[in-house]
């Protein structure tokens, strides 16, 4: 097999954790092209030339970040290139979870802490095809966040992360709470006006985590060609301060404040600037639109659902007609 281990490195205790489990790959047969990133925008291009060299499989080792510049790369190969009616061959994808939040990986099941280990089930997991989202043309694979949640993420600076790990998120998101300034925009799924008033947070979601480990997106599905968007509506802090455990654990959607739907696209309108982030890579713009991509990805996990091979859609990607075809449900 032909592996690309794309290295965003937080210590040189990790990489050397990843060098040991390089050369046993390497003793197994397999080739492995270790490449470390030093900027940004390197995980996209490194993700790029291994798509265009024909890898087998794509290790993202990072955080959520890293693996959203992997994403973006894969799709932008195949945007760039002519398949001649072909469905593109994409390389599998496997995670090796070196961030703060973790959230991809923590709601796919692969455990933080142990590099090598992570590595080595990347190559002998089992595949899971899943749906990739885009919000204005860029890919994401977990959640897309707005509001007070986009917000807290977007300011949880490097330095912060480095130091608290994840209680970064709750420091910068204490900041928000304090303020608690709530924003308006209008949503449209399928043609008709979903909501159209004050929220404090809102995610559209492929997966489930955000933030952190907040299981915001609950009922999402990665594989049912679907989007899952949840609206937690304008309130008070006392009300805030009594949903919030209920956001953390996932048992928020049928909160009277909440509106949570499934829905096939999205599109969000705002008559002032807001900054989203999608897999917490910000965007700041008035509009957003929300769909998913016409390709499958191949993700390695250690334990793919029972339902994993279910063809949510074709190879080609077109939709498959028993997907729901309303906008709101769940």
């Amino acid at each position: 097999m032909h592996i690309s281990v794309i290295i965003n490195p937080p210590s040189p205790e990790a990489v050397e954790a990843l060098r040991t489990a390089v050369e046993r790959l390497r003793e197994e047969g397999h080739t492995v092209h270790p490449r470390v990133t030093f900027e940004s925008g390197d995980a996209h291009r490194f993700a790029w030339k291994s798509a265009e060299y024909g890898a087998d499989l794509v290790v993202a080792c990072g955080g959520d970040g890293t693996i959203n510049e992997v994403v973006n790369g894969l799709y932008d190969w195949i945007e760039e290139h002519d398949h001649q009616g072909k469905p593109p061959v994409l390389p599998r994808v496997g995670i090796v979870p070196l961030g703060t939040g973790n959230d991809l990986a923590g709601g796919m099941g692969i455990a933080t802490g142990d590099p090598a280990g992570a590595l080595l089930d990347a190559v002998s997991g089992e595949p899971y095809p899943v749906d990739v989202a885009r919000v204005n043309g860029r890919y994401f694979l977990n959640v897309s966040t707005g509001g007070i949640g986009a917000e807290a993420t977007d300011e949880a600076s490097g330095d912060l992360k480095r130091a608290l790990g994840p209680i970064a998120y709750l420091v910068t998101g204490v900041k928000k709470f304090v303020q608690l300034k709530a924003s308006h925009a209008r949503f449209t799924a399928g043609g008709e006006v979903v909501y159209d008033d004050g929220f404090l947070l809102f995610a559209v979601g492929n997966a489930w985590r955000t933030g952190g480990g907040n299981w915001v997106t609950a009922d999402a599905d990665p594989a049912d060609c679907l989007l899952d968007l949840c609206i937690v509506q304008e309130m008070t802090h006392v009300e805030l301060v009594r949903v919030a455990p209920q956001i953390r654990s996932g048992s928020h959607v049928n909160h009277p404040k909440v509106t949570y739907l499934k829905v096939r696209e999205l599109t969000v309108e705002s008559d002032e600037e807001m900054t989203v982030n999608a897999d917490g890579e910000p965007l700041t713009e008035r509009r957003f639109a929300y769909d998913l991509g016409p390709h499958r990805l191949t993700l390695m996990v250690p334990h793919a659902p029972e339902n994993a091979e279910a063809p949510g859609r074709d190879k080609a990607g077109a939709t498959n007609t028993a997907a729901n075809d309303a906008t709101g449900g769940g």
